[in-house]
């Protein structure tokens, strides 16, 4: 009674205002050097004479105030947006403010410098290229056209112009040719000089007025002027090299490669305090699963962001002559890919509940096995993170080759002691179950457990090694010398005879599209009517707008016009502004005001959607200084350019949607179900020939090698490398890259699909379910790989075990087989109830009502009992193989290995039932966001409909 009377503390002093507990004047909220240092930095600037002011400000909610914690985020945002700045400030200042008549639009430079600005130099050289390389032939051939037309009256030029930008538009699409990859930006200078001198062509006026307001030189100017952008985006970065903190990713990358190599010791320090502590103590290894599963998924960030700068470290090293050991990283960066593999592995072996996890604190058997794992390889396991660390820093961060050696000759050492410690682990374990039935049953989840991870965590180590070896045999080349050497009209016949990209229907749909968006733009610049009155003199802004806004998916294309038409709005009001404050030849005001907006723009970025805050940076400039030239007020400038890219986009909307309809949601609504038929296909063929394993004889064999290379002390050698020697007749690979394909498209097509409107047409997609849903299917995906690899193995094993041996009575290739048939059968099911309420073959509701669905999509719960089921039998396979060992005191030759193998594709058949499980829970959710249906009551007559309500 005492007890429950206690009065209870508080544990966080929150402020009404937001529930936030920032309160300096508390020492035991202070807990960390950060919050202590903060504490007395607030204390040394409150004096006493404010002390009062402080009073008041905690007592008002209104005035409460978070304090300012800059983190890393904050400080790579002012870069970019400093940079941003900068640029335009530095372009308009050349362009504009030196009074240079000879480059015209200087805004196109500030576009192209601002969209090809990127966090590093080696991507901002890359882009560059990429953009600079095809724009000097687009620019060529597009002024020769120009010239040609320019020639013509103006009428013939009017019909003519439609035709010749179709065309050009469907060749720059479709051509194939690798440096022509920024398409949307080649088309825009196309476009902006074939319909350009047309466009400021008055009404009836003749073709020798053209010259006039163009000029000779405006081609050669465009291209001048783009290039001083790009220049000018390059030379942020190159200013920065002699700066200790410099923007290049060869200082960057670095930095990212101590953070993996970092995570990779936290992973395996974690791996060693759950081996020590399992069946002892189950707290603290529930908490090391919990740190393994957080490094396992940020190790994998991590490693995209160190890959992503490979590309510019190799431009940064080869074209702009900076020292970086980009052989070291991009060798690193495919060690650490491969390691992710394993590590997802390990993941799933220390979480797989289905194998024993939950019955540690319940089956004293289970924690007894647990015990001897963990007595017998705890401290193996140890010492073998602490000799992974040296080695990895002494390949990475710098060491003389003979410590090198030692190092890794040390590691090969704890290797070695990890292998003999599990060996002596599984006898101990199964010493214990020698003479115990239900225990041999209630303990083969957790030795398939142990086994697994066991092999994750040697390939983990293993894989360094590899690297070691790769590095020492390959040496490094020069890509420039290559590149310079090479011969010219070789690589220009080889670029001539690439196919073009008709056939592909993305592509096709894509230039199909564009072509008649750009078709029907470009009568904005020939109908005189809509040149001369409406758009005069900026009717090439309809046809740039399309150029600009033609993307591949729906969804995207969609988001980027929302994007385009907000950004237009946003500069447009800013440009009010400015015209309004500051008088029309007041440059210095403008460039200032512009670059001010640059920055807030750039600071704002979503970076899920970066073109909206890139595009009204660049667009304020264009507004001010597209006015100016042109003669007008910024007022009157504003209503012409907002119409003319509300017509671009309806435009391009209206060849999307009704012209070419392409829907991203359809196609994820559509291979999210596909996938469930190719599964099936999958596992009936895998069992197909599973069972036809336990056949394979010594002299029916196919495999390559002899029994030398099945070393008794390597039991990893088949699964890392020795399956690759047996001739694989199955057509398993094919099997698998259907399924593959199956959830790489629906992968690639979920953002757009999401981002697409649905207005009432189709059900929206529900975002966290299918986000969910596939990453389910990514699990199945490395299950299916690491499924052949195993019945490549046991199909080495069985092909070196004679005929008469004892192991082949137990039949374990069939138990696989049998447990394979399970659960295809049971997918069968669940795909032919999907196939009755999804008579479309869509993830939508249809002819069915919602409860026949939830009918349908709740059939994937029965794949529990499914997996008990293999469970069970995988149990009484287990003890007999145990009996059989024990009676005829014989063993299996290579028996760790082989055993080995059994536990990865036993562990992969269960992965892929509880991963079906869970789909069918997130297509319960998916279900759920179908839209209310209206429901049909039927009325018997003389029946009124009206509800009464209360006595009335």
């Amino acid at each position: 009674m005492k007890e429950n009377n206690r009065k209870r503390s508080k544990r966080w002093n929150r402020r009404s205002s937001d529930g936030a507990a920032w309160d300096f004047g508390t020492d035991h909220l202070a807990e960390n050097d950060e919050d202590r240092q903060l504490q007395q930095w607030h204390q040394k600037r409150w004096s006493s004479c404010s002390m009062a002011l402080k009073r008041i400000a905690a007592s008002e909610p209104l005035f409460s105030r978070e304090p300012i914690r800059i983190t890393k985020e904050f400080k790579d945002r002012i870069a970019a947006a400093a940079r941003a700045s900068l640029v335009t400030l530095v372009i308009f200042s050349i362009l504009v403010f030196s009074g240079q008549d000879y480059l015209p639009v200087p805004w196109i430079g500030n576009v192209l410098a601002i969209s090809k600005l990127k966090p590093t130099l080696g991507e901002t050289a890359f882009s560059t290229k990429n953009v600079f390389v095809p724009m000097i032939p687009i620019a060529a051939i597009s002024w020769g056209i120009s010239t040609l037309l320019g020639s013509l009256s103006t009428q013939l030029y009017s019909i003519l112009l439609p035709f010749v930008v179709m065309i050009g538009c469907l060749l720059i699409i479709l051509c194939p040719w690798p440096y022509l990859t920024m398409k949307n930006l080649m088309l825009v200078i196309f476009y902006l000089i074939v319909a350009s001198p047309l466009s400021l062509r008055p009404t009836g006026l003749q073709e020798d007025s053209l010259q006039e307001e163009l000029g000779a030189g405006f081609v050669p100017g465009l291209v001048g002027t783009c290039s001083i952008g790009l220049f000018v985006a390059l030379l942020m970065h190159i200013t920065l090299i002699p700066v200790t903190k410099s923007s290049t990713a060869s200082r960057l990358a670095p930095i990212l490669v101590t953070q993996l190599a970092y995570e990779n010791r936290q992973l395996l320090r974690s791996v060693s305090e759950y081996t020590q502590n399992i069946g002892k103590d189950t707290t603290i290894s529930r908490q090391a699963r919990t740190l393994i599963e957080f490094y396992v998924k940020r190790r994998c960030r991590t490693l995209d962001k160190l890959e992503k700068y490979l590309s510019a470290m190799r431009v940064e090293r080869n074209f702009l002559c900076i020292k970086n050991n980009v052989d070291t990283v991009e060798a690193y960066v495919a060690c650490s890919k491969k390691q992710q593999k394993h590590v997802e592995l390990l993941q799933l072996a220390t979480t797989q509940q289905f194998l024993g996890e939950e019955f540690t604190s319940l089956n004293e058997t289970v924690r007894g096995v647990k015990t001897r794992f963990s007595t017998n390889i705890g401290f193996s396991i140890e010492q073998l993170s602490l000799g992974y660390s040296r080695g990895e820093n002494a390949l990475l961060f710098g060491s003389t080759s003979s410590e090198r050696e030692d190092i890794f000759r040390g590691l090969s050492l704890c290797m070695d002691s990890y292998r003999n410690a599990m060996k002596q682990a599984i006898s101990d374990a199964e010493a214990l179950l020698l003479d115990d039935d239900d225990g041999s049953r209630s303990t083969a989840g957790p030795l398939i457990r142990q086994r697994i991870a066991f092999y994750a965590v040697f390939s983990f180590v293993h894989e360094i090694h590899d690297m070691v070896a790769t590095l020492g045999s390959k040496r490094p080349t020069n890509k420039l010398d290559q590149y310079i050497l090479s011969r010219l009209a070789s690589r220009l016949m080889f670029t001539l005879k690439m196919t073009w990209l008709w056939d592909a229907l993305g592509k096709r749909r894509l230039a199909m599209k564009t072509v008649i968006g750009l078709g029907l733009s470009s009568l904005w610049v020939s109908i005189p009517y809509l040149r001369g009155v409406l758009a005069y003199p900026n009717s090439v802004w309809v046809g740039v707008t399309v150029a600009s806004v033609s993307l591949e998916t729906t969804g995207a294309a969609y988001t980027k016009c929302l994007d385009r038409l907000w950004a237009t709005l946003c500069a447009a009001a800013y440009a009010l502004i400015v015209g309004k404050l500051f008088d029309p030849t007041n440059s210095i005001a403008k460039l200032f005001a512009l670059s001010i907006f640059t920055f807030g723009a750039t600071f704002l970025t979503n970076h899920e959607r970066p073109y909206a805050s890139k595009y009204a940076a660049t667009s304020v400039g264009s507004i001010l200084y597209g006015s100016f030239e042109n003669n007008m007020a910024v007022n009157e400038y504003v209503p012409i350019r907002i119409m003319l890219i509300f017509i671009g986009v309806v435009t391009f909307l209206f060849v999307e949607m009704l012209v070419f309809p392409r829907s991203s949601r359809v196609i994820v609504q559509a291979q999210s179900l596909q996938f469930f038929e190719n599964l099936e296909h999958f596992l009936f063929d895998c069992s197909k020939f599973c069972g036809s394993v336990s056949s394979i004889g010594i002299k029916s064999s196919k495999t390559e090698e002899s029994s030398d290379h099945l070393a008794e002390d390597d039991p990893l050698w088949m699964l890392r490398e020795g399956y690759e020697k047996i001739t694989f007749t199955d057509d398993l690979d094919k099997t698998a890259d259907i399924v593959k394909k199956t959830v790489a498209l629906a992968k690639s097509e979920l953002r757009p699909g999401i981002a697409e409107p649905s207005m009432g047409l189709n059900v929206s997609l529900d975002a966290a379910g299918y986000e969910n849903l596939l990453i389910e299917h990514g699990k199945m995906l490395s299950q299916l790989d690491l499924l052949i690899t195993t019945q490549r193995s046991l199909v080495g094993y069985y092909a070196h075990l004679p005929d008469k041996h004892l192991v082949r009575t137990i039949h374990w290739p069939a138990l696989l087989s049998t447990s394979l048939v399970q659960i295809a059968q049971k997918l069968s099911e669940c795909a032919d109830n999907l196939r009755s309420v999804f008579s479309n073959g869509l993830c939508r509701p249809g002819t069915c009502d919602i409860s026949h669905i939830i009918r349908a999509v709740a059939a994937f719960r029965n794949f529990e009992d499914v997996i008990l089921a293999i469970l069970s039998d995988v149990a009484d396979r287990h003890a007999a193989y145990l009996n059989t060992i024990s009676s005829s005191g014989d063993e299996v030759r290579y028996t760790p290995g082989f055993r080995l193998t059994i536990a990865l594709a036993i562990s992969a058949i269960l992965t892929i039932g509880q991963s079906l499980t869970n789909s069918g829970k997130h297509l319960e959710r998916i279900v759920q966001s179908f839209p209310i249906e209206e429901v049909d009551v039927e009325v018997p007559a003389n029946t009124t409909t009206t509800i009464n309500m209360g006595d009335g």
